[in-house]
């Protein structure tokens, strides 16, 4: 129960920061980069692996990024990211894999490119809590999806997104479409 607790508020955090992010994206304003975290020890608690993008990419992974920051530093746990050396499934993989060896106890996938990744390896470390953003466990050829009680899927709600832009858009004095 305090697992699922935990993740729940990891996943507020995270969907906070993903919120603020798509709000933010097409400010021109160049921020602060940021960088690997710098723990004390040699083992990680938390772990982001990132997809294709990096950590200050103004999408998913920065959005991840910075909730897994804000949540270990509000909670005292140490954290870091992890950038496969490709886009594949087996770089993915690769990637948990060192996260757990790390010492993450959760780790974090921002992106449905994770999600064959993860149907593997939720079985193969039931100890290990997994967040996948925007994506649910699946065999490759999409014929099985299944999740297991020690990950969590979170989906975004587009559709309310797409209503928000509409309005504004209409609100900012658009009349007409094209």
């Amino acid at each position: 129960m305090k697992t699922k607790k935990i993740l729940s508020m990891i996943l507020a955090i995270v969907m906070a920061c993903s919120a603020f992010l798509m709000l933010t994206a097409c400010n021109d304003k160049d921020t602060d980069k940021t960088t690997k975290a710098d723990g004390k020890t040699d083992t990680y608690e938390i772990a982001l692996i990132t997809d294709k993008g990096t950590i200050d990419d103004k999408s998913f992974n920065q959005g991840a990024w910075e909730g897994v920051v804000q949540y270990a530093k509000e909670f005292n746990k140490t954290h870091k990211y992890y950038q496969p050396t490709d886009a594949t499934t087996n770089d993915y993989i690769a990637a948990i894999e060192l996260a757990i060896k790390g010492g993450a106890k959760i780790v974090v996938c921002p992106g449905f490119l994770f999600e064959v990744a993860l149907y593997d390896m939720q079985t193969k470390y039931p100890a290990i809590s997994f967040i996948i953003l925007d994506g649910a466990p699946h065999t490759e050829d999409y014929a099985t999806f299944k999740t297991e009680k020690n990950v969590v899927s979170i989906f975004y709600a587009e559709e309310e997104a797409g209503f928000l832009a509409g309005y504004a858009a209409v609100k900012d004095g658009m009349k007409g479409l094209g």
